[in-house]
């Protein structure tokens, strides 16, 4: 699995949850949208990923490597930024009322002519979120690899 599936598995878990649209804002709907969950998610994906490419290292130490490398407060950060520069502070009122209420979420997006538009749009800017996002983690992806490139040439010797 890619960064960019996992980047696609964050965006659908706070799609729901997650212009110029002001930081706390944007931040309120991260809080909102249970990012600690969705960090143990992104983490758990991507050391399944990456445990394909190296099947000689323990999936713990993966994980680890992850965990390290994958930062949870810059990638809400930098998931804070995206969800700002693609919302407005309407439509982050109304993703973070729908995550406050998950019972009642499909109803507060699509009982609303204003939330049948947020959820056009969140289709209709969801491609580039998720591009916004791979280049945020870029970074990232390239750290975990050198680590995890390092730690397989270790057990060759």
């Amino acid at each position: 699995m890619s960064m960019t599936k996992i980047t696609l598995a964050v965006l659908l878990a706070a799609a729901l949850a997650g212009c110029g649209a002001s930081k706390d804002k944007a931040e309120e709907l991260i809080e909102t949208s249970g990012l600690t969950k969705n960090y143990s998610t992104i983490v758990e994906m991507a050391s399944a990923s990456y445990a394909s490419r190296y099947p000689m290292l323990e999936r713990e130490q993966i994980r680890n490597v992850v965990r390290d490398k994958l930062d949870p407060d810059e990638l809400k950060s930098e998931m804070v930024d995206i969800y700002a520069d693609h919302f407005d502070n309407d439509e982050l009122d109304l993703m973070i009322r729908a995550n406050k209420h998950p019972e009642q979420a499909m109803a507060i997006i699509l009982g609303s002519k204003q939330g049948r538009a947020l959820a056009e749009k969140v289709m209709d800017v969801q491609k580039t979120i998720a591009q916004d996002m791979q280049e945020a983690m870029v970074d990232s992806d390239d750290a975990i690899i050198d680590e995890l490139d390092d730690m397989k040439d270790e057990l060759k010797g």
